[in-house]
């Protein structure tokens, strides 16, 4: 067994360590015990093992060999004023119940943190730590490890407004996406690249989002097919824009706008690009539309004048490690959708 920093608990003595092969099928166990719901082996390779940045996987091991606590981070590449960085999106907090001590005290959930926040911070490149925690578990990061809360504001549009249920609606609608200058692709292709390369100088702060990480993140995902669409990129026309769209949030009547690549002065293909992904929206029977753009975006009050309200905020709690990015300039300057979560 790797050395570890062994400590008591109640139920008997565990310790921390890194994620070793075969470690999965007792973190998807652990899944189940602490959020009452499935998770393929498929999708935690995807998220961890298949992450083309790698990942950092830290378990709480009792003596028995069982994994009773676990906390994950998904590294990304990032943009900040042009140079590069690494952020990393903490993700499955969890501890099985009959080890868990409250937030008062230093428990596995705790001592988790704290070790994945100093492992964090020790790579030269790491930029930030971020995630999304509960109001209550908020509170216990600001006081020991120095997160800052962010507001994410979420925007809402309905989309159940018209008809869209006749059979000739459906046939008007399909035909209109055919002939319109926005397809739907199974994969992104190199040609995106070049619509990054655009786009990243305006963004002061953003994930890559490159070829690379998108079909990680979009296309290569097991559990949930994802709708990609590309404006231009054929006949010549280089890539104009990209959205991606999620049909469905855990059983609910909500799609979800969880990118969004377009340069901010390109409004006529924001509206080709917007319009698709309501009309696929409606035809799919959902009734809401959801979408994060921050408010430093163009694109947030574009959203605003297209319909969309801003109808609550999410936290994302968020560290930093260096003074290359204050928290004052990711406030100000970060570029974030849906997708730089692991929620949806």
């Amino acid at each position: 067994m790797e050395k570890g920093v062994t400590l008591a608990d109640q139920p008997g003595h565990w310790s921390l360590r890194l994620y070793r092969a075969g470690d999965e099928d007792q973190i998807i166990g652990l899944f189940h015990r602490v959020f009452g719901k499935e998770r393929s082996l498929a999708h935690w390779r995807w998220r961890y093992r298949d992450n083309p940045e790698g990942a950092q996987i830290l378990v709480a091991v009792t003596d028995a060999g069982k994994i009773v606590g676990h906390y994950a981070g998904i590294p990304v590449r990032a943009t900040v004023d042009k140079k590069p960085f690494v952020f990393l999106i903490l993700a499955d907090n969890m501890v099985d119940r009959d080890y868990r001590l409250g937030l008062k005290k230093p428990g596995i959930s705790t001592s988790l943190l704290t070790k994945i926040t100093q492992d964090c911070g020790a790579h030269d490149r790491s930029a930030i730590m971020y995630g999304f925690p509960t109001p209550e578990i908020m509170r216990m990061v600001q006081r020991l490890n120095e997160f800052i809360p962010h507001h994410a504001v979420r925007l809402v549009k309905s989309v159940d407004g018209e008809p869209h249920r006749t059979l000739w609606r459906r046939i008007l609608k399909l035909w209109c996406q055919i002939c319109s200058p926005v397809r739907r692709v199974d994969r992104f292709d190199a040609s995106v690249d070049q619509l990054w390369e655009r786009c990243r100088t305006e963004l002061r702060v953003a994930t890559v989002r490159d070829t690379r990480y998108l079909n990680w993140r979009y296309a290569d995902c097991p559990d949930v097919t994802y709708r990609l669409f590309l404006a231009g990129g054929t006949m010549g026309i280089p890539v104009l824009g990209i959205a991606v769209l999620r049909i469905g949030l855990e059983d609910q009547p909500v799609a979800c706008l969880v990118d969004w690549l377009v340069p901010s002065g390109a409004k006529v293909v924001a509206h080709q690009l917007l319009e698709r992904c309501v009309e696929e929206a409606r035809l799919a029977g959902m009734k809401e539309l959801r979408a994060w753009l921050p408010p430093s975006s163009t694109w947030h009050q574009y959203l605003l004048n297209r319909g969309f309200q801003a109808v609550e905020t999410d936290f994302i709690g968020v560290r930093s490690f260096t003074g290359a990015v204050p928290f004052a300039l990711l406030d100000a300057h970060w570029y974030y959708t849906m997708g730089d979560s692991d929620i949806y």
